[in-house]
């Protein structure tokens, strides 16, 4: 008896969370997820590629958590701009790029340089891309479901609302890996412009995440461990 339960008790580590801690640089060109090299189709700078988690670090990892995010970055360094993961109210005050590469533009009419994330599946990223998001008002929002190649909205990663609670995003099902950095463009795409500018961003994030086994993931094993002991039992 005693060994059935100790074999059941090893399924732990595979439902544990895990604990992830990166820096992300504000010259992270988030239109690199899933590329070798950053793009700059709108010129003054490619910047560096997207800080890269890999997923498999938590295999039955279907949310995300950010624990903690600090620091502060720079949109143009030599007028002295910051902010932090929430973003600014810098250059024009508002962001509107365009997709390319494969991976969507987002829009926020009230924030630029914001802290934001894409979730692939391992494939290089082509083609026109997943619609874009406008995320001007997605800060109270407790949950996310981006789709694959689509820049979503991090922020801190805390909802506006009451007692800034966590929020929760809800990793795609085919996803092995998510990128962290930055949407970039000259004047931040006022209007409408391609990805670039990115050459004159400083400072950098400190961001702690939690890769969290889905409830359902965490139930199926437990009723599977509980139905193995059962039938040794007997």
């Amino acid at each position: 008896m005693a060994a059935i339960l100790a074999g059941c008790v090893g399924l732990a580590p595979a439902l544990a969370s895990a604990e992830i801690a990166v820096m992300v640089p504000g010259s992270a060109n988030i239109f690199g997820a899933g590329h070798d090299t950053a793009p700059d189709p709108g010129s003054y700078g490619p910047g560096t590629l997207p800080v890269r988690v890999d997923l498999f670090s938590a295999p039955t990892a279907r949310e995300v958590t950010f624990d903690s995010i600090t620091g502060e970055v720079s949109c143009l360094l030599r007028l002295g701009w910051w902010n932090g993961a929430d973003g600014g109210s810098h250059a024009t005050g508002n962001t509107d790029i365009l997709s390319y590469g494969g991976i969507s533009g987002i829009i926020n009419q009230k924030a630029t340089m914001f802290l934001v994330g894409v979730f692939t599946d391992g494939t290089e990223p082509s083609g026109p891309g997943p619609a874009r998001l406008d995320v001007t008002h997605r800060m109270e929002d407790g949950e996310y479901s981006p789709l694959l190649f689509q820049t979503f909205f991090i922020g801190d990663g805390r909802s506006t609302r009451g007692l800034r609670a966590q929020q929760l995003f809800h990793v795609p099902t085919a996803a092995t890996t998510l990128y962290l950095g930055f949407a970039d463009a000259y004047g931040f795409g006022h209007p409408t412009d391609l990805p670039g500018s990115y050459n004159d961003n400083a400072g950098a994030l400190d961001v702690r995440l939690t890769l969290v086994p889905s409830p359902g993931t965490v139930a199926l094993l437990t009723a599977g461990s509980w139905l193995l002991l059962a039938r040794r039992k007997r």
